[in-house]
């Protein structure tokens, strides 16, 4: 049997066009810089050796690796997986490739730098993982077109943000007009402003209506798995435990159920809980989540968008900052409470 023929590349093209390679991907590109003869010969040597340019090769003579980079804390996160569909997506119609690293949390340097450089990506999408000026500085000045999401640096470059704060107060009013009054709060990591704005949003509409958030109340989490279930048996323990936990993300409601749970109580009926974030998982918990829906495809597809078509309208100084949906499920318990006088 013979070995199976190897795809030709660029280089073939080239030997057998009588040209260079550069001269092979100004063809390629549609550059205007060949003759009319260079030309015929390069494409007809493409259409002899059936040859399939790489995004790489069509890049060369434009600098350009027809590349998005993407940046998130954790590829195993589940909440990233609408966001990196997005930008996939949305790269892909492009006629771009995506990369893909994670930058976790406990990563202080989140040298980036080190992570993507301009001859891998064209274009960086940035999820708030430890994004300073310094570092679009750098980026920037090294010529990749940057993207931040969920991290607001006064619109130095394109950022897309959710409104956690109007969100979240809308959750909150909900459990309120429904006859809770004594709410607590599991937070997420402080390295994100997410868990501060929820959390100033209870905070505002508990005094709007008159009703206190004692300190107890406020338990420690950092959005992942496991420190909902701590939290929620901390709560679970003072002399007067709450009536309904709102949970900063939905990894950490999902936890708390299982510890209510695993004290013999029942959710909704002994205790309300609810998240942040609407992730997969929510539709499935026992009973299923009441939640705060985040766009996170759509900010992803605006993000790539804002790198590939700074023209657009969505240039270097964009902000643009999405709309939440309440999703109202069984966890909260809400239809059967009566709800607060006046």
């Amino acid at each position: 049997m013979s070995p199976p023929k190897s795809r030709p590349t660029i280089d073939d093209v080239a030997a057998r066009a009588g040209v260079s390679i550069g001269t092979v991907s100004r063809v390629l590109n549609g550059l205007n810089r060949v003759s009319p003869e260079t030309r015929r010969r390069t494409l007809q040597a493409i259409e002899d050796l059936q040859y399939q340019p790489s995004n790489l090769a069509r890049g060369l003579a434009l600098r350009r690796t027809k590349t998005i980079g993407l940046v998130i804390p954790s590829i195993t996160d589940s909440f990233f997986s609408g966001f990196v569909r997005g930008v996939e997506e949305t790269a892909t119609a492009a006629s771009y490739s995506m990369l893909v690293r994670s930058q976790p949390w406990s990563d202080e340097g989140a040298a980036y730098e080190q992570l993507f450089t301009p001859t891998q990506v064209d274009g960086l999408v940035l999820a708030a993982i430890n994004v300073t000026r310094p570092l679009l500085d750098q980026l920037t000045a090294r010529g990749v077109r940057v993207a931040v999401c969920q991290e607001d640096l006064g619109g130095y470059v394109p950022t897309f943000l959710v409104d956690n704060y109007e969100g979240a107060r809308e959750l909150v009013e909900h459990l309120v007009g429904h006859g809770y009054r004594r709410i607590a709060y599991i937070t997420g990591s402080d390295r994100t402003p997410d868990s501060k704005e929820r959390l100033r949003a209870l905070r505002d509409v508990l005094q709007e209506h008159g009703l206190a958030l004692p300190e107890a109340y406020v338990m420690p989490g950092d959005f992942n798995t496991g420190t909902g279930y701590l939290a929620m048996q901390a709560l679970l323990n003072l002399n007067e435990p709450p009536e309904a936990v709102f949970a900063a993300n939905d990894q950490m409601a999902a936890d708390a159920i299982r510890a209510v749970r695993e004290r013999g109580l029942q959710v909704p009926g002994d205790i309300a809980i609810v998240g942040f974030d609407d992730i997969a998982l929510a539709n499935y918990t026992a009973p299923a989540l009441t939640t705060v829906r985040q766009p996170t495809y759509r900010m992803g597809q605006l993000a790539v968008e804002a790198i590939l078509e700074p023209q657009s309208g969505r240039g270097a100084s964009a902000r643009v900052v999405l709309p939440t949906e309440l999703v109202i499920r069984e966890s909260c318990g809400c239809p059967a409470r009566s709800p607060l006088p006046g």
